[in-house]
């Protein structure tokens, strides 16, 4: 049923396809910023590189070929930064393919590799389409300093993604890192050294240069948020028997040439505990900064410390009841209502547990999906995960009163009306079910649900 009723989810480039600017209007070469590093690239030959038509999707720099549109082209690029909280390309690849496991299968890793124009390592992993999903594939992921970049292309049909997956070679090797924007002015030397300890692999002195950071410049976050992500992302080696995973390197027998093991990198416990002491610490100093409570969460979600993970989201939503008007996400102010921000991203927090599918990481996501909607009672994110959790354990009333307040707080939800009229079919209430399709019809006939409501209608006809 939780299958049923969940948001279908799609890879981001999906619902791109959906605004054109002319090519006239682009530019040749772009800037992608985040908070911890940027990067400039260049359109290859043939294509147009746009910093308008993917704002929409909040994609800063997509790319398509000159004869077409970003709306309307069989193979598109687009150029991103992964979230600040991931600063090895590794930790972010491997949780990459495990968000895309279910729209795309096993990828086929490292199919391509080099260096950027400037000289920084990236390789690429291929998505071939499957029987559920039809776009073909490629990703090329860049470890920038402090940092990781990828780029996308994503093509409609096999045959455009033959002609054109080359293009994303091309594009990566145009690649320059840029400083990043977010550094306070007293900061900034000590972030410019920290990144030049990481090239240099000069681990000695990178701990001493963090604690100095810290002393001297107590007002700049960003010295606690290096720091923390300095120690989250330690790795110890682990050379092992076991098959590679995503991420490792394998290990072969030279006389015959089969895999014998892997080397692994995993975190140690202390690094963890370190790296969660300076966020909590720096949720006392910064607390406006809800990147640390939400990095905060991340650790402890991490390390399977789910009491402390719940402790930090209440206080998180505790504060921001009460400021409302002065929260920041990566430095800026919000460009959205706390109240609008916060419960979907604490419904991204509860979807962690709800990918597990057993019954006590289901029991953790209720337990989010009730602080959001306690806490924001005009959201309907918290009560559609609140619905699903009590559709799984066979509540179907609960189900249905937490689905009609969803529905309550946005009418024009059609999932919410194909959630009840499911429901209610689990209920025998088949008179409620045909009333709940037949809405969804009227409001979308012709959209997403609407060939799963005529489906659901015409086996309600023989009932």
């Amino acid at each position: 049923m939780k299958r049923l009723m969940m948001c279908v989810l799609a890879f981001l480039v999906t619902g791109a396809f959906s605004s054109s600017v002319p090519a006239e209007e682009t530019f040749r070469g772009g800037i992608v910023h985040g908070p911890k590093a940027g990067f400039n690239i260049s359109a290859p030959e043939g294509w147009v590189l746009d910093n308008e038509a993917g704002k929409a999707q909040d994609l800063p720099c997509v790319l398509y070929p000159k004869a077409s549109s970003w709306s309307d082209a069989k193979t598109v690029m687009y150029a991103n930064m992964a979230s600040p909280q991931f600063e090895g390309v590794n930790a972010f690849v491997s949780v990459a393919i495990k968000e895309m496991a279910a729209i795309h299968g096993k990828p086929k890793e490292k199919i391509a590799s080099g260096k950027t124009k400037d000289g920084h390592d990236y390789f690429i992993n291929e998505y071939p389409a499957t029987k559920t999903y039809s776009q073909w594939e490629r990703v090329g992921y860049v470890q920038l300093p402090q940092a990781v970049a990828y780029i996308v292309l994503s093509s409609r049909d096999q045959a455009s993604y033959r002609k054109d997956s080359g293009a994303l070679d091309q594009v990566l090797k145009t690649l320059v890192y840029v400083e990043p924007k977010s550094e306070s002015a007293n900061g900034q030397a000590y972030a410019h050294r920290y990144r030049q300890l990481l090239d240099q692999r000069a681990e000695g002195q990178i701990e001493p240069l963090l604690t100095e950071w810290r002393e001297k410049v107590p007002d700049d976050p960003e010295a606690w948020i290096t720091s923390a992500n300095y120690y989250f992302n330690q790795r110890q080696a682990n050379i092992s028997t076991k098959k590679p995973g995503p991420g490792d390197f394998k290990l072969t027998d030279k006389k015959t040439g089969k895999i014998a093991g892997s080397i692994s990198f995993e975190q140690n416990e202390a690094d963890v505990k370190r790296a969660a002491e300076l966020l909590e610490e720096a949720t006392t100093k910064f607390p406006d900064r809800l990147g640390i409570w939400c990095g905060l969460a991340f650790i402890y979600q991490e390390s399977g410390n789910f009491d402390n993970e719940l402790a930090t989201l209440k206080k998180m939503v505790a504060y921001a009841r009460e400021h409302p008007t002065q929260l920041m996400w990566e430095g800026e102010p919000l460009n959205e209502p706390a109240d609008k921000f916060i419960p979907e991203k604490l419904h991204e927090y509860g979807l962690y547990y709800e990918k597990k599918e057993n019954p006590e990481d289901d029991k953790r996501w209720y337990q989010i999906a009730t602080l959001a909607t306690e806490q924001y009672p005009n959201h309907p994110a918290g009560f559609y995960d609140a619905a699903g959790y009590c559709a799984d354990i066979g509540e179907w009333q609960k189900a249905r009163e937490s689905f009609e307040k969803a529905h309550q707080i946005d009418p024009k939800s059609v999932r919410a009306l194909i959630a009840l009229g499911q429901v209610s079919v689990e209920m025998k209430d088949f008179g409620s079910a045909r009333k709940y399709y037949e809405e969804a019809l009227k409001l979308e006939p012709n959209g997403q649900y609407a060939q799963a409501a005529k489906e659901a209608l015409r086996k309600l006809k023989k009932k």
